[in-house]
């Protein structure tokens, strides 16, 4: 005789606080039997880079494959990789505690390797220099890494449940990715976003010419592009880079005068780990918040 049935013959006949700690019993029995939340490393070969690119995937507690969950994408900055979200902000943790208190809702995290590359496509077969890769980075995250996590994962698949956000170089990426394909992504962030508004700054190593700027930078495309589907959130430190500052406060207020439903914060902090920590939880409120 199971356990469920011996508590329903019990609470016929004992008190109300006998039929209580049956019933507590049974949760316990079923709580003990929800997968706790896990990171999953992961190596996948894309198709667009010729290489196998890594990538880390945070599963909520209780994630099974007979429920579809919101995707987040979020990038690492420059010199980062697929570890730095949480290994230098604990968004997993983070992402659980959020989970277990309500405040946002279960979730998949992605955090995928993307070298020093801004996200962007440059050439079809990858190559290094002055410490930025070149290849068809873009093609990568947004064919193949969407597609592989999509078809391994129980996702939403659809733009509503599927965003996009990066610290430094990630903010960077992020903004641009979401621009350029507002038909996959909903929601973006670009927390101290690594862009520069002044041409004349040796930029050699980030555009290779002026035309690969205005089809990737945020500041460019913002004024090119229909953005109103979008729902952005945009930050850095008071104490950030005065290019992060500049850049982001002009973005953000082109996006203000196109009507744009963009949130915009600030507090205390430089371009480093310890501010992007601090704001972590703000950041997956805005991406999966009630």
């Amino acid at each position: 005789m199971n356990i469920f049935l011996v508590s329903m013959i019990l609470c016929s006949v004992l008190t109300n606080s006998g039929c209580t700690a049956a019933t507590s019993e049974n949760n316990a029995v079923s709580s003990k039997a929800l997968p706790a939340a896990r990171v999953e490393k992961r190596t996948m070969n894309s198709e667009a880079l010729h290489k196998d690119m890594k990538l880390q995937v945070y599963l909520p507690a209780g994630y099974t494959e007979t429920v579809d969950y919101p995707v987040l994408y979020l990038l690492h900055g420059r010199g980062g990789n697929e570890k730095t979200w949480n290994k230098d902000m604990n968004v997993s943790d983070k992402a659980t505690q959020l989970i277990k208190l309500q405040k946002i809702k279960p979730l998949i995290i992605v955090m995928p390797q993307y070298d020093n590359s801004y996200g962007t496509n440059y050439a079809d077969q990858t190559y290094s220099k002055d410490g930025r890769q070149y290849g068809r980075y873009e093609d990568y995250l947004i064919k193949d890494l969407i597609g592989y996590v999509d078809s391994h994962y129980s996702t939403i698949a659809d733009r509503e449940s599927r965003y996009i956000g990066g610290l430094s170089m990630g903010g960077f990426a992020a903004l641009f990715l979401a621009f350029t394909h507002p038909d996959l992504f909903s929601k973006s962030g670009g927390h101290s976003p690594a862009m520069f508004m002044d041409s004349t700054e040796k930029l050699g190593w980030l555009f290779k010419d002026e035309e690969m700027r205005k089809r990737t930078d945020p500041l460019y495309l913002v004024d090119q592009l229909e953005l109103k589907n979008l729902n952005i959130y945009l930050d850095y430190g008071n104490k950030d880079m005065i290019h992060v500052i500049n850049s982001t406060d002009q973005l953000y207020a082109k996006l203000k005068a196109k009507g744009i439903d963009v949130q915009f914060q600030t507090s205390s902090g430089g371009h480093d780990r310890n501010y992007w920590k601090a704001n972590t939880d703000q950041y997956l409120m805005f991406y999966a918040g009630f």
